[in-house]
């Protein structure tokens, strides 16, 4: 997460949304930055609320002073980059790792909780499950979130704050079945309508 209140925002950071490389880039300018334990880097905004705006208060941030954004990605293209990130040669041998797993496989053993991948809505949505964020933004559309952020920021710290790649996970190809895709959606299916209602403008935030 990165906490920049003086210049009107805070990204959350979204497992395998470019949070790493978003950090690199803006940490320089945020008052408070959790990039330890996952639980810190990547609080939801359950957390945020609860613990962290009532902290950025306390130091002269309200919470009405600034935007709490996020990033949410298609949830097959979310699924390979978990699947591509684990299967990374220094992880081999341990519990994550996936470099002998077909992509299939991986899918089929996070459907029957195998493997734990919480939702990218778990992330961004109350105790409602509607969007507790100020703002969402897909994934595929970074240039329009990097344009806010360098807004909030003015011309001269934006041009020091560009992005680079960071955290990438190794190439690996492979198809999707119908099948796959299917599960992929059934499995996700809050995040697939979220994504889409991020997509068409139907949601809002807060």
């Amino acid at each position: 997460m990165i906490a920049a209140p003086k210049y009107g925002f805070v990204v959350l950071a979204v497992p395998k949304s470019g949070s790493t490389a978003l950090e690199a880039a803006f940490a320089k300018h945020a008052q408070l930055v959790t990039s330890g334990p996952h639980s810190l880097k990547h609080v939801g905004v359950q957390g945020f609320e609860h613990d962290i705006a009532p902290l950025l208060d306390e130091h002269g941030y309200p919470r009405t002073g600034y935007e709490v954004a996020a990033l949410v990605r298609d949830p097959v293209s979310w699924m390979s980059s978990w699947w591509r990130y684990r299967s990374r040669p220094g992880i081999v041998g341990t519990a994550t790792y996936t470099g002998e797993m077909s992509f299939d496989e991986f899918v089929g053993r996070v459907s029957t909780g195998e493997i734990d991948l919480p939702s990218q809505s778990s992330y961004v949505t109350g105790p409602d499950g509607a969007p507790g964020v100020d703002r969402l933004y897909r994934y595929e559309d970074l240039d329009d979130f990097l344009a806010w952020l360098h807004e909030c920021l003015g011309p001269k710290k934006a041009r020091k704050s560009q992005l680079k790649q960071r955290n990438v996970s190794p190439e690996r190809q492979h198809e999707v079945s119908a099948a796959t895709r299917d599960l992929v959606e059934e499995v996700y299916a809050a995040d697939v309508a979220l994504h889409r209602d991020v997509a068409t403008g139907r949601l809002t935030g807060r």
